[in-house]
């Protein structure tokens, strides 16, 4: 039981230190040009949405954190934008559900599900990994609700 707590406690450690400094996924990764576009959209999108200002962090994008990159590998991309920006408790409600319909109609009905179920169990604000709402801020972060 003892070596079981710390093989989670060490597998929760290494998966906290891994946070991406790059995009990992194409084209991003090899297109400068594109990953540029990218960046300037989730800076406009941020902008637009939140009103405590600016992630510290810059915009990275790891397709889907944790699962594989398939035919919804756009919609994980879209949905990490508003993830790194960060924001209210219906936003990020708004944000998993919009992409809960995005993976649905790239694949179907039971992934969109599942991987929504996965969002929003390992993604709240308080959850310390790179992939927790508002990742691009400095950990924690209080938006006041």
């Amino acid at each position: 039981m003892k070596s079981s707590c710390a093989a989670y406690t060490l597998l929760a450690l290494v998966l906290s230190s891994c946070a991406p400094t790059r995009h990992t996924v194409e084209p991003y990764r090899s297109d400068t040009q594109r990953a540029a576009q990218l960046e300037r959209k989730a800076e406009r999108v941020c902008q637009q949405s939140v009103t405590i200002g600016p992630p510290a962090k810059p915009f990275v994008t790891d397709g889907c954190t944790l699962w594989p990159d398939g035919r919804w590998v756009e919609c994980c991309v879209t949905h990490d934008i508003p993830y790194w920006c960060g924001g209210s408790a219906q936003q990020r409600r708004d944000a998993d559900r919009l992409f809960r319909t995005c993976v649905s109609d790239h694949s179907s009905a039971w992934m969109g599900a599942l991987m929504f179920l996965g969002t929003r169990i390992g993604g709240h604000r308080l959850v310390p990994f790179h992939w927790r709402w508002g990742f691009g801020r400095n950990y924690p972060v209080d938006y006041g609700n």
